[in-house]
């Protein structure tokens, strides 16, 4: 499956209906900063099921909903639509599945323009091996979040992210594989490691290796090597999961320049299998996309599409923001 077109109205900043079609591949986000780009990705996250209002980037319920501005009444609606289809069969009819919120209170949940209940909703998202896609949701000031843990809090973050009662030496070996794999395509004479240890209880450890040094672990490595470190291996634990495709919210900018370019080897590879959604600012990113996705704001502040387009190498050219 992958995401076709994504239907916004009344969620955030979305004042008025807004309708964003996708293909397979990497779809690019672009806008400037505070124009709602990461608001499309907390509705998909919130379409797919998501209730935490932290991971939603709300302090309240109340904060899902269009506000209001003197042009635009406060939405007594919030509405995202999600329309998916199987890759490689563009013409195969759509499943839709839509959440809607009134601020009288509570939610609805529709599969093709039924309403269902929750949990037949939750069960349509698991049935279209979707009920793990938003934990894929990730964005730049989190992507540190797992190196920073103790490794007694990394071993019970990964069962409940994985859903599994223990971490057993195939899952961790498969973990490892992807882990060193994607690692190297950044860092090319680098390695790293995930391992477990029962002293003091059960715990995670990594570690890393970079050019011209020897195997650290986590906390004595630097601010762009936790980075590197964390990017591989949170995209090594999401292979895991049974996701037709990832959201990144900025997830490059604190990788220096040259893994800037290393990273779309990495890109190409999960695009093969899985659809990427991706807000970003970066050329290296915007060269690999198959949809460009570009987002503004009003005047009276609500955001809408500007322009959709897919990426060729004229267009690359031609857009002269993209640097």
């Amino acid at each position: 499956m992958f995401l076709r077109k994504l239907i916004i109205n009344g969620f955030k900043s979305y004042a008025r209906e807004a309708v964003v079609d996708f293909k397979p591949g990497i779809a690019v986000i672009i806008g400037n900063n505070g124009v709602g780009k990461s608001n499309i990705l907390d509705a998909i996250a919130w379409a797919l099921g998501e209730k935490d209002l932290g991971r939603l980037r709300s302090g309240s319920a109340e904060g899902l909903f269009f506000e209001g501005t003197a042009k635009h009444a406060p939405a007594q609606t919030a509405k995202v639509e999600l329309h998916l289809q199987c890759r490689g069969q563009e013409e195969a009819p759509m499943v839709v599945l839509s959440r809607q919120r009134h601020r009288q209170g509570g939610d609805t949940y529709f599969v093709d323009g039924a309403p269902v209940q929750e949990q037949d909703y939750q069960h349509k998202l698991a049935a279209l091996s979707m009920g793990d896609t938003v934990k894929t949701l990730v964005r730049q000031e989190e992507i540190n979040k797992f190196m920073h843990m103790s490794g007694k809090e990394r071993y019970a973050y990964l069962l409940d992210l994985l859903g599994v009662p223990e971490i057993t030496e195939a899952l961790l070996a498969t973990i490892n594989y992807n882990f060193k794999y994607f690692f190297q395509l950044l860092i090319p004479e680098g390695d790293a490691t995930l391992s477990y240890s029962k002293d003091n209880g059960p715990v995670l450890n990594i570690c890393a290796a970079f050019k011209g040094k020897g195997m650290r672990e986590a906390v004595q490595l630097s601010g762009g090597e936790k980075t590197v470190c964390s990017l591989s291996l949170i995209l090594s634990i999401f292979e895991m999961l049974q996701s037709p495709f990832y959201l990144l919210d900025e997830v490059e900018p604190s990788l220096d320049w040259t893994n800037h370019h290393q990273m779309q080897a990495l890109l190409k590879i999960l695009a093969a299998k899985r659809q990427l959604i991706m807000i970003t600012h970066l050329r290296s990113t915007i060269e690999l996309a198959d949809t460009v996705h570009g987002i503004r704001t009003g005047r009276d502040g609500t955001s809408f599409v500007k322009f959709y387009f897919e990426m060729d190498d004229r267009l690359l050219k031609a857009y002269s923001c993209f640097c």
